[in-house]
């Protein structure tokens, strides 16, 4: 504080000690002064702006998220997670185009009869998936309610949806045996067919998904933000989902394991959880702890 006084008194002196010339009279010519810079072209720019900006946000916000997967015939169940562990974001103009890849895992419990043999898949299939989504960024702020809401609109997903590792398949019946053993001879075992039709159902189910957009609501008073698939409407929080809110259940198998978050909380957390069938072991882990448990869970370790 007492050297920016003496710095200042400083300058006072100085200027006290030497005087400037006088100024010279102003010119009787009329300057013309340049017009405001708008229409098309500045407007523009400044969408260009904002989207580069925006789509920057929204990038840092998804990656490293855990968001529920539900299940395609419940969709008030959440039954799965999906590990989001790179976002990019490439910008041409106001056209953005999302690059997201991540790991996860959804229960699946199936049957089908085959010449007089039930194959049946209950158990959780492991994937990885890149999803490619060239769209527009539309940003919207209401001042009422102090939100800010990037919405993303896909002009057209592409999903690469892969399962890591096996497809275990339960044969039952008296000639499962025998139509397994045929089939594999032909190169088309039920593990393989199982394992090919989990690839298109979980393409499938991501494009559905996928297909009413995404967003990334901000409040600006409370800081609270939230993503999550689809688009609210302007000045509305994208609806707390699981992990956040116990209106939304959780179905877990024996010995699944379900990761929610990240949750910013720099002052303590306390999670309230109700269990209504079954024992559950809840626990709390940094966003690097968790990474580490769900990469070993997808490889199997």
């Amino acid at each position: 504080m007492q050297l920016r006084w003496l710095a200042a008194a400083s300058l006072v002196l100085l200027g006290a000690c030497h005087r400037e010339p006088d100024p010279p009279p102003p010119s009787s010519q009329a300057t013309t002064a340049k017009p405001p810079l708008r229409g098309a072209i500045g407007d523009s720019a400044l969408r260009v702006m904002l989207a580069e900006l925006a789509s920057s946000k929204a990038c840092s916000m998804i990656q490293g998220q855990f968001r529920p997967l539900r299940d395609p015939e419940r969709r008030d169940v959440v039954t799965g997670t999906l590990w989001i562990r790179r976002c990019e974001i490439t910008n041409q103009g106001t056209r953005v185009t999302f690059h997201l890849t991540g790991n996860g895992w959804q229960w699946a419990d199936q049957s089908k009869r085959k010449a007089g043999a039930t194959f049946t898949v209950r158990e959780y299939v492991k994937f990885g998936v890149d999803i490619e989504m060239p769209g527009a960024l539309d940003i919207a702020y209401d001042d009422a309610t102090h939100v800010v809401s990037l919405w993303f609109s896909p002009e057209r997903t592409d999903v690469t949806f892969q399962p890591v590792g096996e497809v275990a398949v339960d044969r039952k019946g008296t000639w499962s045996s025998i139509v397994g053993a045929l089939s594999s001879t032909f190169g088309s075992s039920p593990e393989h067919q199982a394992r090919h039709q989990a690839r298109d159902q979980g393409t499938q189910q991501f494009h559905t998904d996928l297909a009413d957009g995404l967003a990334v609501t901000i409040n600006l008073c409370t800081g609270l933000s939230r993503f999550n698939l689809g688009r609210p409407p302007q000045g509305a929080m994208q609806p707390p989902d699981a992990g956040e809110s116990r209106a939304v259940p959780v179905e877990l198998q024996t010995g699944a394991l379900m990761v929610f978050g990240p949750q910013p909380a720099p002052d303590g957390m306390t999670i309230a959880v109700d269990a209504r069938r079954g024992a559950v072991r809840i626990a709390m882990a940094c966003a690097e702890k968790a990474e580490q448990l769900t990469q070993a869970y997808v490889a199997g370790r």
